[in-house]
Formats: structure tokens, C-alpha cells, sequence
């Protein structure tokens, strides 16, 4: 009775897993893409059953030959790695000394890595230091022509505070601008001007201070610089007062 009781329990437990496996619901195909995964397959792909089409005998005969063939040669290379493993054990070449070779390759490997990073870090060290010196005399470049600007730009603006100065002597303030008035009624500057077709100008005549006699009203173009009056040129007038200040002087 008590023997029986594990076995019971064993074949309770193997008959779902038994009825799992014939089940046929382990068969069953993904459903195509659209339909809903709930739905179960449709009952001509549910019992469709694929009949395999039977092989010639040759063609039989010729694949159990390969495999045969290939079985064969797995177990030929099999005992041919046994062989070199049992005479390397014989010879004093076993696991342990595998071991012990492979420790040392790992070693000699380690210290050859080893030595190429330090000739790799002397390298690096070396091109840093030649890239830093580079680096340096570009920096004191910028910094020496940023300094030879700020000098240019010094010395520009001095020179402009200077040409400032030098011309404040003749600005009109609260001390001398009764007589800038005075000097520039006695000394009017005539800024007026008209050019002809051969590119001559033609100032006008400096104003009258005092008006003498009955002044004349303008009537059209009565004072127009252009009805054949005898004009004269920049030039001329430069030299007709040129001569009248000889005169004056004489």
C-alpha cells in the first residue's frame, strides 16, 4: 500500500503533461495578421494535414550512407583527440601543464601589453608636451597682438583727444561769442554757389552790411545768376581780393 502510493501520485501528475502533449491546440498556427488572437483557427487549417511525398529507396539508401559516413568520421575525430590527449598526459604534458603554459602565455601577453602602453604613454606624453609648447606660443601670439591693438587703439584715441583739444581753442563759448558774433557779421563766409556746363562755379557776392539806397524788389528772375550778368569764378574773386588787399596795404 505504501508503495503504491508514490507511483499514483506519479502518474497523476504525467497524465496532464501526457494530455498536454497529444493535445492538438500544440499545433496550431499563428493566425494571420488582422485577425483577433481570441479567435480559434479556422477548421480547414486546424485539420489540414500535410502528406509528405514518399522518397525513392536510392535516395534513401544515399542519405543513410552519408549519415553513416559522417557519424563515422565524428567518432574517428573523436578518438583521434583521446589519443593526442592520453599521449600529452603520458608525456608529461597533462592538464596541469596546459595550465601552466597558458599561464604563461597569459603572462608574457600581459607584460608585452604592458610595455607597448608604457612606449604608447611616452608617445602621448611626448606629443602633449609638443602640442602644450604649441598651444603656449599661440596663446602669447593672440596675447601680443591683442596688446599691440590696444596700443594702436590707444594711441589713435590720443591722437583724436589730442586734434579734440587743438580744435576746442576755436569753439564759441560764453567768453569769446560776443566776438565770434561781431567778427562773423564783419566777415561773412558765403557758402553759395552755381556751376556751369564746363563745371565752373560761381560764388555769390558776400552780403552788404549796411544797405545803401532804396533796396530793389524782386521781380521774377531779376537777381538770376543766369541772365548773361558777367560772372565770375572762385579764382577770380580769390585774385581780385588778393589785389585789393595790396591796395589796402599800399
Amino acid at each position: 500500500m505504501l508503495g503504491h502510493k508514490p507511483l499514483c501520485r506519479v502518474l497523476n501528475h504525467e497524465l496532464p503533461l501526457s494530455a498536454m502533449l497529444q493535445s492538438r491546440n500544440l499545433g496550431r498556427r499563428v493566425p494571420n495578421q488582422g485577425k483577433p488572437p481570441i479567435l480559434p483557427p479556422s477548421k480547414k487549417v486546424l485539420y489540414h494535414v500535410v502528406h509528405v511525398p514518399w522518397q525513392s529507396p536510392e535516395d534513401v539508401k544515399e542519405l543513410l550512407w552519408r549519415r553513416h559516413v559522417y557519424n563515422n568520421a565524428v567518432i574517428s575525430l573523436k578518438e583521434v583527440f583521446r589519443q593526442e590527449i592520453q599521449q600529452a598526459e603520458a608525456a608529461g604534458k597533462g592538464l596541469e601543464a596546459m595550465k601552466e603554459e597558458e599561464d604563461e602565455e597569459l603572462n608574457r601577453l600581459i607584460a608585452e601589453n604592458d610595455r607597448i602602453n608604457k612606449e604608447k604613454a611616452e608617445a602621448r606624453a611626448i606629443r602633449e608636451q609638443a602640442e602644450w609648447k604649441k598651444t603656449q606660443l599661440e596663446i602669447l601670439s593672440e596675447i601680443e597682438d591683442a596688446l599691440q591693438k590696444q596700443q594702436k587703439m590707444a594711441k589713435e584715441a590720443s591722437e583724436e583727444v589730442r586734434a579734440a583739444i587743438e580744435r576746442s581753442r576755436n569753439f564759441v563759448d560764453k567768453a569769446n561769442l560776443e566776438a565770434r558774433i561781431v567778427d562773423a557779421l564783419e566777415n561773412p563766409t558765403v557758402y553759395d554757389f552755381a556751376i556751369d556746363r564746363q563745371g565752373r562755379k560761381y560764388y555769390d557776392p558776400r552780403p552788404v552790411k549796411y544797405q545803401e539806397g532804396v533796396p530793389t524788389r524782386q521781380k521774377g528772375r531779376l537777381f538770376d545768376r543766369t541772365l548773361g550778368v558777367a560772372q565770375s569764378t572762385s579764382g577770380e574773386e580769390e585774385q581780385g581780393e588778393r589785389e585789393v588787399t595790396k591796395a589796402s596795404g599800399a
